[in-house]
């Protein structure tokens, strides 16, 4: 799950009420990506546009917030992430990121070197 561990601006994100795409599943910090007006699981080389921030509504609205390059966020890897300044990919849940370098968009600022370790970063 990404959570935002701080902001390098005092200001905070506001939450936005988004539909999601036909059969998204998306949950409680995952990745995504608002494609045709409607928020979806971003893939493994796609930069996300917003961290989803709870279930949808009852009127199938879905509370997320914007990611910006100001906001470092906590997540954890599927795998050993050994350098920091490296650039990773998510994970297919959308809830983490895996170690693989190529068509990274997470930026590692800080890592714990393990399978399952906390990760902190950025979205380029």
């Amino acid at each position: 799950m990404f959570k935002v561990y701080k902001r390098d601006l005092a200001d905070v994100e506001p939450v936005e009420y988004l539909p999601a795409a036909e059969g998204a599943g998306l949950l409680l910090g995952m990745a995504a990506k608002l494609s045709g007006g409607k928020l979806a699981k971003a893939g493994a080389t796609e930069k996300p546009t917003h961290i989803v921030m709870g279930p949808a509504r009852s009127d199938g609205l879905v509370p997320a917030v914007r990611v910006q390059p100001t906001t470092v966020f906590e997540t954890t890897s599927t795998a050993a992430i050994s350098t920091a300044g490296t650039a990773v990919t998510l994970h297919t849940d959308g809830l983490q990121v895996t170690a693989t370098a190529t068509g990274g968009v997470f930026l590692v600022e800080q890592a714990e070197n393990a399978a399952g370790g906390r990760v902190l970063g950025r979205f380029l």
